[in-house]
């Protein structure tokens, strides 16, 4: 083996040990961005989706009064930047997604009642604090809010910490 190639060959080695040392950080800064733990710190990982949720919970009527308008939420592993409405009314949660992209394309409206919300855990969502909704015993879907929509639905008398 010539100088050369071993010069090159620890090049090499050096350039992969980058790569994987900045692989592993990004894991875990990403891990924090959308993370949820139970206080235990057993983590609750994302679940379903907006169409699993749908099966269940559609519903066509609009959203009277959102508590938010062009939120960023999370259902599942899908995330929904500045597009969802989020509305709070006697019967449960109300999600409606709307992209304003070619006359607004979306999803089907969403009423979870209450009692479907079996765990609400501390969560991640675009590095900053959120919460994790756990719908449905088998879990269905998880939903992750910002802290402010929390908070504004806590004050509509729903939910608990």
């Amino acid at each position: 083996m010539t100088s050369a190639f071993l010069a090159m060959l620890f090049e090499t080695l050096i350039t992969i040990a980058f790569v994987v040392a900045i692989a592993v950080l990004l894991k875990k800064l990403l891990a924090r961005a959308g993370g949820a733990r139970r206080p235990d710190g057993r983590e609750v990982p994302d679940a379903g989706g907006w169409s699993d949720l749908a099966r269940r919970f559609a519903d066509d009527r609009p959203i009277a009064e959102p508590v938010a308008r062009a939120a960023s939420i999370k259902v599942g592993s899908t995330m929904w930047k500045n597009c969802a409405a989020i509305g709070v009314e006697e019967a449960g949660l109300r999600l409606a997604v709307r992209v304003p992209l070619l006359g607004g394309f979306g999803k089907a409206p969403l009423l979870v009642p209450w009692s479907e919300i079996v765990e609400v855990v501390p969560a991640h969502l675009f590095w900053g604090a959120a919460r994790r909704l756990v719908i449905g015993r088998p879990t269905l879907a998880t939903v992750t809010l910002p802290e402010a929509v929390f908070e504004a639905i806590l004050a509509r008398g729903h939910l608990a910490r």
